[in-house]
């Protein structure tokens, strides 16, 4: 799962309470997540390659796919899959399954590569080579056209990886401390404010989380609010503020679409995007005043 730093997190809140974009400091984030892995991969690889007295792939496949020290995670990016992907497909992550869909897709891959050389091969292509020469403290290792291949694919899925999990995981880092900065800014009462996590429902019955809860005066009424960062073109958004039996709903883009449908279900709500902080403030108080929520002026 993926984690942010709290300096990551604070620069995010902040800018998305002065209606900044940002979308940078996550592409930052994985960039360097994914540096640094590459780092350390390529070191994993120079050290397997030189304790490897064999010829062909097997050392790739024995160090990065078969071994059971490794995360989940790690054996399915080795092998070119996306450990959601396998989720998808097998409905399950137990080590067993992984490491059999894993060795399964690299010995496709294995042949394929091998079928991809013979035929540049046959079509007199033998001049076009790939080769990554690895070399770390004087040490060096180079891999051939498959093997450096495999390491190619394995690279490209963990970026993949990466940014998919950073970018599902941002707005669930973020959705608290934005509320509560929010909060803050508005001198919204701390006794009017409920930041704990919600997992059950009790007067739907069934189990919906829900981002926070703000209360209006004596806590006579309890209002739902549910953060999005998700952009204009993602539907999703507002269907699970519908779906959860949304009070307030606050995101980075809203189209109008969901505008007019949120309005039409007299569910409040608030833009950020392209807003100067002190408008966001006014806009969000509006909202406050509307339920009747306690705040300071």
């Amino acid at each position: 799962m993926i984690t942010f730093e709290n300096k990551i997190i604070t620069s995010v809140v902040n800018k998305l309470l002065t209606g900044k974009n940002y979308r940078t400091d996550i592409l930052n984030y994985i960039n360097i997540q994914f540096l640094d892995f590459s780092i350390q991969f390529f070191k994993d690889i120079l050290q397997a390659k030189l304790n490897n007295n064999d010829i062909n792939l097997d050392w790739y496949k024995t160090t990065f796919i078969t071994n059971n020290k490794l995360s989940n995670v790690d054996i399915v990016n080795n092998a070119g899959i996306n450990l959601k992907t396998l989720t998808n497909l097998c409905g399950s992550t137990k080590k067993e399954i992984v490491l059999n869909i894993a060795e399964t897709n690299y010995d496709y891959l294995k042949n394929l590569i091998n079928e991809l050389n013979e035929d540049n091969i046959e079509n007199n292509n033998e001049n076009i080579n790939i080769q990554i020469k690895i070399e770390y403290n004087k040490i060096s290792v180079e891999l051939n056209l498959a093997e450096s291949l495999l390491v190619i694919n394995a690279l490209a899925t963990k970026k993949i990886s990466l940014r998919g999990g950073a970018w599902s995981a941002i707005g669930k880092n973020v959705e608290k401390p934005l509320m509560l900065k929010l909060c803050k800014l508005c001198k919204v009462n701390s006794e009017n404010i409920n930041s704990e996590v919600f997992k059950r429902d009790k007067n739907l019955k069934v189990d919906r989380e829900v981002d926070f809860k703000l209360y209006s005066d004596n806590k006579a009424k309890e209002y739902r609010c549910e953060i999005k960062l998700s952009g204009k073109g993602n539907p999703e958004s507002y269907d699970a503020v519908v779906a959860r039996n949304t009070d307030i709903f606050i995101a980075d883009a809203i189209s109008e679409q969901a505008k007019n449908h949120l309005d039409s279900l007299n569910i409040k709500w608030l833009e950020l995007k392209n807003k100067q902080q002190k408008d966001i403030i006014k806009d969000f108080k509006i909202i406050l005043k509307d339920l009747e929520i306690p705040f300071s002026n």
